[in-house]
């Protein structure tokens, strides 16, 4: 069977920072949104354990939920904003790192430097290294992702362990990436018809 689209590229710290940086990103977003649900509980139960909210009438409690919920949504959304700007230089500089250190441990692992290359068929699409093939069905991607310089997809595996496979966009071969968008967007079901855009 001929792959439908094929990407291709050697790994060195320059291909792999792309896509740690959208690794970082996407993470960076899940612990933020972790974090905002977690102070916001933490918060709510020590009002309730140490305080007196809404003075003990129903319509002061109400009132009390009110604004705390207000002003948990703002924190959220403040939260959010500052992840996508101030924080994401910092993500941008954690790649760069990141990047050296998995090109020295594949590196290690492999002897030597790898040529990566992800074959999209019809049904599934397989990793490809020297070592090793591995085929993921699309109905095993749960998210795409996409950033300036990189394209990643997220996977649960039979352990149900989340992963990102990723490439730098460069690295599709004779094909243009929204062709390569759209194609995997029929083909991903529980990534519900969107690309999250980091």
């Amino acid at each position: 069977m001929a792959y439908k689209y094929r990407v291709k590229y050697k790994e060195s710290i320059e291909t792999l920072e792309p896509v740690c940086e959208l690794f970082d990103a996407d993470n960076s977003e899940i612990t933020m949104r972790f974090v905002c649900a977690a102070l916001g509980i933490l918060v709510l139960v020590f009002m309730f354990i140490y305080g007196h909210p809404g003075g003990g009438t129903l319509s002061g409690l109400l009132f009390f939920f009110v604004k705390f919920f207000a002003a948990w949504a703002a924190l959220s959304i403040a939260a959010m904003i500052i992840n996508r700007t101030v924080w994401r230089r910092a993500v941008r500089a954690t790649a760069a790192g990141d990047a050296e250190l998995m090109y020295r441990h594949r590196k290690e692992k492999n002897g030597k430097n790898i040529t990566s290359q992800l074959d999209f068929y019809e049904d599934h699409f397989d990793s490809v290294t020297k070592i090793k093939t591995r085929a993921f069905e699309y109905d095993r991607v749960i998210k795409l992702l996409e950033s300036d310089r990189a394209f990643g997809i997220v996977i649960k595996t039979e352990r149900n362990i989340r992963a990102v496979i990723g490439f730098p966009k460069e690295a599709l071969i004779d094909a243009d990436i929204e062709d390569l968008k759209g194609f995997l967007l029929e083909r991903c079901p529980k990534a519900k018809n969107k690309i999250k855009k980091l």
